[in-house]
């Protein structure tokens, strides 16, 4: 079961790495990719947010929770530390990404189409849940 969890918060985790790293290296290539929605479809303020200020701290602190996942799957000692600090990152981004898009939506701001929007959502609670599961793993571990 623990491999199981570190594979899917490895996957996960990377792909909200890497998404937001390219939203904030590349956004041509991550709009093309569907990492991040083109201009026109969502608020300019939102845009600025996700593919400047959230791309840039995603791509610097975002590597953390696919990382102690892999330290976990090889036993690595300082796993559930490194996954505490990662999960705090990855729901804190994960509720901005879906909290945003519910704010804005109910103002009458352009949030995405409905597929990226529900995209949103759902990978959203995909890390929220991710991050739930390794800090109940982390705190195991480190009250064993």
């Amino acid at each position: 079961m623990v491999a199981a969890v570190g594979i899917v918060v490895l996957i996960a985790g990377l792909v909200a790495w890497v998404g937001q790293s390219m939203a904030f290296l590349l956004p041509g290539t991550a709009v093309r990719l569907g990492f991040l929605e083109p201009e026109e479809e969502i608020d300019p303020t939102l845009h600025v947010i996700e593919a400047k200020a959230m791309g840039l701290v995603d791509m610097v602190l975002g590597w953390t929770l696919p990382a102690s996942a892999l330290l976990m799957l090889f036993g690595h000692r300082l796993w559930p530390y490194l996954a505490l600090i990662g999960a705090g990152v990855f729901m804190y981004f994960s509720a901005l990404l879906i909290l945003s898009r519910v704010y804005l939506k109910r103002r009458g701001r352009k949030v995405g189409r409905p597929a990226s929007e529900r995209a949103a959502y759902v990978f959203g609670a995909i890390w929220i849940l991710c991050s739930l599961v390794m800090v109940a793993l982390a705190v195991a571990d480190l009250s064993a």
